[in-house]
């Protein structure tokens, strides 16, 4: 899954007196922003259904998960940011308090603080702050120390958001083999947003710096998204482009890649109902891919979408149509999120969607039940999978042809109106094809792979939350083609949280209850249990 950012759990949007007359700018471009968002999601609504995202005003979403299982199509995205779990018990717990620090020490005789300090005013502008450290919890597989900043500036319709984040990460593969990593990350991000009465326009600048202290791997990344979209009364006109140029530098190989690519899209509404989306994708990347593959990529696409009914709203897409091809891109966080212990002499290469085609429904059962169905057939080149070599460090090799996928997946969201039971549950199933053509075909995912994450308030005072990772059995290979079955894996992780009194709250948190340390497709080890308990205090 992804590497996990310590963000901060601040933004709980409340009125801060103090600091009213200094924020006007910030809430007029945010009433502005959010005037225009809206207008979109009326017009959504009546004409492609997209189900709720976690937002920063939604202060009891459970577990963070939404932003973590979201089916959101995003075309040019690296890979989806990775949560926190256990911060929105804080904001769940404590909507009227700006500021919290936790303490604990935990199983593994290690400390566990976290402190969140929210709505601080400097001028025109309102900034918060995270500090923690934190051991193997809720089934993040290191300990962390980490520091963030965040910050909310407004001109006028603008909205201006940087923040600045620091981790330092250690990790040590199992008891038996004691070999360790330590990994430092860094990011520096600005996204600014704007909206007037016809159009909206969101940007982002982020800086990624990594670095592998024991292998002397290191990854500098600098990423530009640009998305501007114009409404008229039966269509819309939408531009995205996504940037990037890397560096990256381990012991015997030195790489700098980059991607220039840009998507224009028409939305055209044929009737009430249906929306049709056509577009156009293009690229240009200089990373050296062997075999058939072009650096400037032409990709035809098109998508329709009909609502029925509230609760129905179906659509089917298609993506290259045998014509062009889409590069996707591949670097060194998206690798270390799965397992950091990566062998030195390997390289770093995209890979590229020629064909993709899907289909899915989504929509609102309820007012507080959502769902959303998603079916996918893709046809890849220049695949990548993690091998194991014989000293338990992981490689990356290539698919040297095309590569056949289709992956089923369904989430489904339901909370109470009053914030007692939130639940998630995302469940994916892979079919591969042709899986046996090669004698190395590295591993495979899992055939089944289920998610499921829980709060529930029983009494004023209580907060129960937990989270489930279910993987089914699968195959994992190393360089040299040997095998090696895994069984099903089962994480299963709990937290309570009690209020002794109105500022003052007692917490226990339980990683990994079943205490099973099975090797995962990744070829990285859960971690064992840790039960981690202290006392956290809002202000």
């Amino acid at each position: 899954m992804k590497y996990t950012w310590l963000f901060i759990a601040s933004f709980f949007c409340l009125p801060v007196a103090i600091c009213h007359a200094e924020t006007k700018a910030i809430k007029d471009a945010e009433f502005v922003i959010e005037k225009q968002k809206n207008n979109r999601v009326n017009q959504e609504q009546r004409l492609f259904f997209k189900a709720p995202t976690r937002t920063t005003k939604s202060a009891n979403k459970p577990l963070a998960t939404i932003q973590a299982l979201t089916l959101e199509d995003i075309t040019f995205e690296p890979a989806p940011e990775t949560y926190r779990p256990f911060s929105l018990a804080t904001q769940g717990n404590s909507p009227t308090f700006n500021h919290y620090c936790r303490l604990g020490i935990g199983s593994l005789l290690l400390p566990y603080v976290e402190v969140g300090l929210a709505n601080y005013c400097f001028g025109q502008s309102i900034w918060s702050m995270y500090l923690g450290f934190t051991p193997e919890l809720w089934n993040n597989k290191s300990r962390e120390a980490a520091l963030g900043i965040q910050g909310q500036y407004g001109i006028e319709s603008w909205l201006l958001q940087p923040s600045i984040h620091y981790q330092h990460s250690w990790y040590k593969y199992n008891d038996t083999i004691t070999d360790t990593r330590r990994l430092d990350q860094a990011q520096a991000n600005l996204s600014v947003k704007q909206a007037n009465t016809s159009s909206t326009q969101d940007g982002q600048v982020k800086l990624h710096l990594l670095k592998d202290h024991d292998k002397k791997i290191h990854e500098q990344l600098l990423t530009l998204k640009y998305k501007w979209m114009k409404e008229l009364d039966n269509w819309s006109l939408k531009v995205a482009s996504y940037n990037d140029i890397a560096g990256y530098t381990n012991d015997h190989i030195k790489q700098t890649r980059f991607i220039l690519s840009a998507a224009p899209s028409f939305y055209l509404h044929l009737f009430k109902p249906i929306q049709l989306k056509v577009g156009v994708r293009i690229s240009y990347h200089n990373d050296p891919i062997p075999g058939k593959i072009p650096r400037f990529d032409l990709y035809p696409m098109a998508k329709i979408a009909y609502r029925a009914a509230t609760w129905l709203v179906p659509y089917m897409g298609i993506k290259g149509m045998g014509v062009g091809g889409s590069v996707i891109p591949l670097h060194l966080h998206d690798i270390v999120a799965k397992n950091p212990f990566i062998a030195p002499n390997w390289k770093l290469s995209h890979q590229h969607q020629y064909f993709k085609l899907y289909g899915g429904s989504k929509g609102v059962v309820a007012p507080h039940c959502t769902y959303h169905l998603h079916v996918v057939y893709q046809r890849l080149k220049n695949q990548s999978r993690i091998l194991s070599d014989t000293t338990h460090q992981i490689k990356l090799a290539y698919h040297p042809s095309d590569y056949n996928l289709c992956k089923a997946t369904g989430l489904f969201d339901y909370r109470l109106p009053n914030g007692k039971l939130g639940i998630t549950i995302q469940g994916t199933y892979h079919l591969y094809f042709d899986h046996t053509a090669y004698p190395v075909w590295w591993y495979h995912k899992p055939v089944y792979k289920f998610k499921q994450a829980l709060f529930y308030k029983p009494h004023a005072k209580v907060l129960l939350n937990g989270k489930l990772h279910l993987h089914g059995p699968t195959t994992l290979k190393n360089i040299e083609g040997t095998a090696t079955a895994l069984s099903k894996t089962i994480n299963l992780s709990l937290g309570v949280d009690y209020a002794i009194f109105n500022r003052l709250t007692a917490f226990i948190m339980v990683s990994n209850l079943l205490n099973r340390t099975h090797i995962t497709y990744t070829g990285y080890p859960d971690k064992k249990i840790n039960i981690t308990g202290g006392l956290e205090y809002k202000w």
